[in-house]
């Protein structure tokens, strides 16, 4: 039976369209029972390759084709791996040629177990047939070979195949241009020569042309088989101690650091050390202890801990995680069963800036033979595909740019756009190349387009890694070319490096109120109770807070309220797709207004810090325990299950469950309720270890903000959320000092409640022109300034841009004026005043010309720095009619709501009535509200409507997709005006109902009363809208309704 071993796959980058799966199906389907894989430069599918044919009882031969020098040119060969050994090769060669090493004396220590395919033109060479005395040779024939073509060495059929289907072949043409950057020539008639065929097909050519090329194949493949399945050891990190006593000794050390020797300590301390040790993980926790000791010793701030992990209370006296698991009821099966033999998953989150010093570390400390990172795959995403599809047809990029933004952010796949975006379809539909475009591009979305290094994945071998894979060359370590779960699966140990930005930002801060304060504010020493950052969450002034910048999450903290770390614990937990549903009654029994339901008297324990809800994966462990009478180990079995719903393993422990829980004295009916309780939370139950490890991070951060506001600030400006940080500082009670040439530092500074921007903010201002802004000044004059300027810097864009943002007003306050003289400014310098007259009486002549609108200025400061300084219109709006409006940060859902808000986007809809209704986007000068219009409203109102205008809507405060927004039924202009409302009053008594009415009626005017018994007369603080509906409603409460 033929054997097809010269298959191209996907990861023969932007040069074959085969897939795995399809192939290995259709394969089997053609009739093949041994096929192999043979990409260009790589072993990236080889091990899924081999699984994948051996789960479909298929035999896989793997080779790899490479480069290599040899009788004094490049030689390109394939190897064959002929078993394990010759397998094993391979992974060493692919290596040796990725590091270079790329003459054929390189690798000939390591050809045992190979067979070597050349390409029919080398077939001749002498040298050749020589070598072929010491290794096996054969010189690879395709289809195209003649027949009468005698060759001095054994012949293979070795066609090569790069597409499995006719279509197939336009879309390896078109991954041909995107690799070339060439166009697509569709009237090109492309031939099928690497198309895949029958395995009759392939037997009958080669049995009539080349029978003894056939027999020649029969005999190279008959017994090819890997057996990958080792028992691997996992690295050793002191080969000349026993690591179970030294792991005993250093924690133990640590339980006496930490002042936690009592016997619930000591013995819960013993149990896990058992474990670790009966699962042979004593190693692993010395290996990533060391890690973290490393870290700490050199001031590397690794958080609190991440993950099941901060379970362990070897971890917690290890210092690998910060949490103790006994205080905090926090469970070791969480994170190692021993009930469930899996690999422990300690996951390390690190500093972003200095994670490649422990990668360093790890080189250094193991060997760089024995430490990699991790490949990952950068693949064709749909709007990529679509990109790369239609320049290869020769698309413009604006034409590229309109058809990508028709796609949605709904779908993930260019298929599903094409099924429910009507836009998209209809798009295609009406244009035949723009549908042969989307057909491309959906053929090779998904496909691999080139390698990349996995965000966090390290793995760590006893032996040489390349005993297990293959390698190539990177940055800090060298990269596996097997992904993370090709990695594991092989038993190789993986510890996740995680570079977190929050951790960076951590010891920047750290650093920075060391520097300005002389205080070392050590994040491990912060207490978790402050009560001032409490204060801080119950406010909801989370803006740079790690997990609590959501505006539904700040809202939901409104409510909940938090008056202890526990409750942010629970915050963080319940606020996640799923569980959040149960927001509403968690804050309303917390607070009282709800009965906490008693379901059981043996888990209303458990379940009662959390109001009767299971928000954690814990509790239903501690349920199942408690209930059923299960070990820790088999009730996080059972969670597991659940949480997958399949396979045997549920049903049986489903039913071990509910006699559990009759033995333990409870009826079935209790025990069937009791386990729907279990299953209905189980999908959506929060690992405490983590929520709590990382809420605890979130709180120190938040304990910067309250207590060391300017480092916080200064360190968040820097980050990429400047501007929403920045209007956070204002609200927080910071000023924005005006920008002056002579004092703006090069970054953002905070001082003394002050923020001071930074030149390097400034649009389109290098950062040459930056730096030698600050080491030339004080400036006396615009003129001085322009006047020292390097000849480089004297253009009118540039002096324009500094002049927009306010940083010469000091020396002349008009802008518009500075705007309007700067060219010829420039020119009186550089060609008029010369050195001749440079002590002349004779100064530049100004031009008059009036002053920019404080909107301009606004407008022209928020482009160029990011941030208006002059105070916005609608700013002063809001001063003028404090109290008359709500915030946007204070509506709730359901309230009724006047907000105060300038129109920046309007667009109409049809509805279902026929009838046209409107979206409103408005903006209070930092962040957006939509607002909707229904049909009798927008009708009232749409003459008003102007893009850019300001107005007062009311309504009432819906939801949608978990964004607050209006639905307003009232609108009226914003703007300052003399014209007030007088109301003449007989008395007081009226004076409830008629506050009620005027508050109904929100805008512009003040109201003044006159009180007749009194004779008084009294401005009050209300501003309504003029209409004929308020006059209306005003008639009978008072003698004379007048505005003027």
């Amino acid at each position: 039976m033929f054997a097809l071993l010269n298959t191209k796959t996907e990861y023969n980058f932007l040069d074959s369209v085969v897939r795995l799966d399809d192939y290995i199906d259709l394969a089997q389907r053609y009739g093949f029972h041994c096929i192999g894989i043979c990409d260009q430069g790589n072993l990236h599918a080889a091990y899924q390759f081999i699984k994948k044919t051996q789960q479909k009882g298929m035999q896989a031969v793997v080779s790899i084709e490479l480069a290599f020098e040899l009788f004094g040119f490049p030689m390109t060969i394939a190897f064959v791996a002929k078993n394990t050994v010759g397998y094993k090769n391979l992974l060493r060669i692919s290596t040796l040629h990725n590091q270079e090493q790329r003459r054929f004396s390189d690798i000939q220590s390591h050809l045992e177990g190979l067979a070597l395919v050349v390409p029919e033109a080398y077939s001749d060479l002498s040298a050749l047939t020589e070598l072929s005395q010491q290794y096996e040779i054969y010189v690879g024939i395709t289809q195209q070979t003649r027949p009468e073509t005698v060759f001095q060495l054994p012949t293979l059929p070795f066609p090569s195949v790069r597409y499995l289907s006719r279509a197939d072949n336009a879309t390896l043409e078109v991954l041909h241009t995107v690799r070339d950057g060439a166009t697509f020539d569709d009237t090109k008639n492309l031939g099928t020569q690497e198309l895949l065929q029958t395995a009759d097909t392939y037997e009958k050519y080669y049995q009539k042309h080349f029978p003894r090329a056939l027999a020649n194949l029969s005999a190279l493949t008959k017994s090819i088989a890997y057996s990958l399945d080792e028992q691997l050891e996992l690295p050793r990190f002191d080969k000349s101690k026993n690591p179970a006593e030294q792991l005993k000794m250093l924690a133990m050390q640590g339980l006496v650091d930490k002042h936690l020797q009592t016997d619930a300590y000591v013995n819960r301390l013993n149990e896990e050390l058992s474990v670790i040790h009966q699962m042979g993980f004593d190693d692993y926790f010395l290996i990533v202890g060391d890690l973290l000791r490393y870290a700490r010793e050199n001031q590397i701030y690794c958080g609190m801990g991440r993950g099941s992990a901060a379970g362990s209370l070897v971890a917690y006296v290890l210092q690998i995680t910060q949490v103790d698991p006994v205080k905090n009821h926090l469970f070791f099966e969480r994170f190692l069963n021993p009930e469930r033999v899996a690999m422990p998953d300690i996951d390390i989150d690190m500093p972003d800036d200095r994670r490649g010093q422990l990668l360093a570390y790890m080189k250094q400390r193991y060997g760089s033979v024995h430490v990699a990172q991790i490949v990952t795959f950068s693949t064709f995403g749909k709007r990529q595909a679509l990109r790369d599809a239609g320049k290869a047809f020769g698309m413009t990029e604006m034409e590229l740019g309109q058809l990508t933004k028709m796609l949605s952010r709904r779908y993930d796949s260019l298929s599903a756009e094409y099924e429910n975006n009507p836009k998209f379809k209809a798009e295609l539909l009406k244009n035949p190349k723009l549908h042969k475009i989307y057909e491309l591009a959906r053929r090779i979305e998904g496909m691999p387009r080139q390698t990349s290094t996995h965000a966090s994945g390290v793995v760590l071998s006893d032996e040489s890694l390349v005993n297990y894979v293959p390698l190539k060359p990177s940055d800090d370590l060298s990269l596996t070319q097997y992904e993370a779960p090709d990695v594991e699966a092989l038993g190789l140990l993986k510890i996740d490096f995680l570079g977190l930005r929050n951790l960076t930002l951590i010891s920047q801060m750290r650093q920075l109120v060391q520097e300005q304060e002389k205080i070392d504010v050590d994040p491990l020493q912060i207490n978790l109770e402050d009560e001032a950052t409490l204060a801080l969450f119950r406010a909801g002034n989370t803006m740079g807070i790690f997990q609590f910048e959501n505006p539904q999450m700040r809202r939901f903290l409104r409510n909940l309220a938090p008056t202890k770390f526990d409750d942010i614990v629970d915050a963080t937990s319940i606020f996640r797709p799923g569980p959040s549903q149960f927001i509403p009654e968690f804050v309303a029994r917390r607070h009282g207004k709800e009965a906490v339901p008693l379901i059981d008297p043996s888990i209303d324990e458990i379940l009662g810090t959390t109001y009767g809800i299971m928000i954690y994966q814990e509790q239903i462990m501690q349920v199942a325990q408690r209930f059923a009478g299960f070990s820790l180990g088999k009730a996080d079995l059972l969670r597991r299950a659940i949480s997958k719903k399949k396979g045997n393993e549920f049903e049986k422990l489903r039913e071990e469950f509910l006699a559990g829980a009759i033995k333990e004295g409870h009826t079935a009916q209790q025990s069937k309720s009791i386990y729907e309780l279990i299953e209905r939370f189980a999908n959506y139950g929060f690992n405490r270890s983590h929520a709590y490890a990382y809420a605890a991070l979130a709180f120190q951060i938040a304990y910067f903000k309250v207590h060391h506001q300017a480092a916080f600030y200064e360190i968040q400006f820097q980050d990429r959320k400047r501007e929403l940080m920045i209007a956070d500082a204002i609200e927080n009670g910071l000023q924005i000092e005006s920008p002056s040439i002579n004092q703006m530092p090069y970054h953002d500074r905070v001082r003394a409640g002050k923020i001071y921007l930074g030149l390097s903010h400034i649009q389109n201002i290098p950062r040459d022109f930056a730096f030698w802004i600050v080491e030339n000044r004080p400036f006396e004059s615009v003129e001085d300034f322009i006047r020292k300027c390097p000849e480089k810097f004297q253009k009118v864009e540039l002096i324009e841009h500094l002049i927009k943002i306010g940083v010469f007003d000091k020396m002349e306050n008009n802008r518009g004026k500075l705007l309007a003289n700067v060219a010829n400014l420039i020119d009186y310098i550089q060609n008029i005043q010369l050195d001749l007259f440079i002590n002349s009486p004779l100064k530049f002549s100004f031009q008059a010309a009036d002053d920019l609108s404080q909107a301009q200025k606004y407008e022209q400061e928020k482009t160029a720095l990011g941030v208006g300084i002059t105070p916005h219109p609608l700013q002063s709006l809001a001063q003028h009619y404090a109290g008359q409006f709500s915030p946007f940060a204070d509506l709730k859902k359901n309230q009724r709501a006047t907000v105060l808000g300038e129109i920046q986007y309007i667009r109409t809809h049809r509805a279902k009535n026929g009838q046209n209704m409107a979206f409103l986007t408005i903006s209070d000068s930092q962040n957006q509200l939509d607002i909707t219009l229904f049909p009798e409203f927008y009708r009232a109102f749409q003459n008003q409507l102007e893009q850019g205008k300001f107005y007062f809507f009311t309504g009432k405060v819906t939801e949608r997709n978990d964004n607050l927004q209006l639905a307003a039924d009232k609108i009226a202009p914003a703007e300052l005006t003399d014209r007030k409302l007088w109301l003449n009053l007989t008395d007081a008594s009226k004076n409830t109902r008629l506050n009620q009415i005027l508050r109904e009626f929100p805008g512009n005017h003040q109201v003044i009363l006159h009180f007749a018994d009194k004779k008084t007369t009294t401005q009050t603080n209300i501003y309504v809208e003029e209409s004929d509906q308020l006059i209306k409603r005003l008639t009978g409460y008072a003698q004379n309704i007048i505005f003027k």
